[in-house]
């Protein structure tokens, strides 16, 4: 199990680059076109749809880092109130939903994208297969699939789920209204 959990810490620093990557290309794609369209009077062709794509893959990359740390989409308000043992029943069934879900959204992604990449089909201002937009799907879903198969075993065999704490993340949101308002009033 800790070689497993290796290889996922390893997938984790490889998706947080590309994500990274993906973030950096669409907000250059984006200001670049900004400036030739401000200042020269043209855009580029396919800045717009380039950064639409690159925000898909975003999503998708990003969805299984949360997943990662367990800080997807979550109404957590029942959770918290419930004892120990409950809770982790309760991330266990999690877990396993989530799993069988994402697998089939991610087969049936897997599906599609082969079927747009068999009919060869483009961008329609870049010479780039539209397979690689919907090669985000597959992906996506199924390393959250992964993820969350990974979680269940863990919980199975008792270990601990990765926080957000482990990767450096927080969860606390500093009050920098509250702070900046404390130093400006010198006390």
């Amino acid at each position: 199990m800790r070689i497993l959990g290796q290889v996922f810490v390893a997938i984790d620093i490889l998706i947080s680059w590309l994500a990274g990557i993906a973030l950096w290309g669409m907000t250059l794609v984006l200001f670049v076109n900004s400036l030739a369209r401000y200042f020269a009077g043209f855009s580029f062709v396919g800045g717009g749809e380039l950064a639409q794509y690159l925000m898909v893959w975003l999503a998708f990359l990003g969805s299984y880092l949360l997943v990662r740390v367990q800080r997807h989409i979550t109404v957590d308000l029942f959770a918290v109130a419930l004892p120990l043992r409950a809770r982790k029943l309760l991330d266990l069934i999690v877990g396993i939903v989530g799993a069988v879900l994402l697998g089939y959204i991610a087969w049936l992604g897997a599906q599609l994208t082969l079927r747009i990449f068999n009919t060869g089909q483009v961008m329609s201002s870049l010479p780039i297969l539209r397979g690689y937009l919907y090669l985000a799907v597959p992906v996506g879903c199924g390393l959250m699939s992964l993820a969350y198969i990974f979680q269940v075993f863990v919980l199975l065999l008792g270990g601990q789920l990765p926080r957000q704490e482990d990767y450096g993340l927080t969860s606390e949101i500093p009050d920098v209204e509250l702070e900046n308002a404390h130093d400006r009033s010198g006390a």
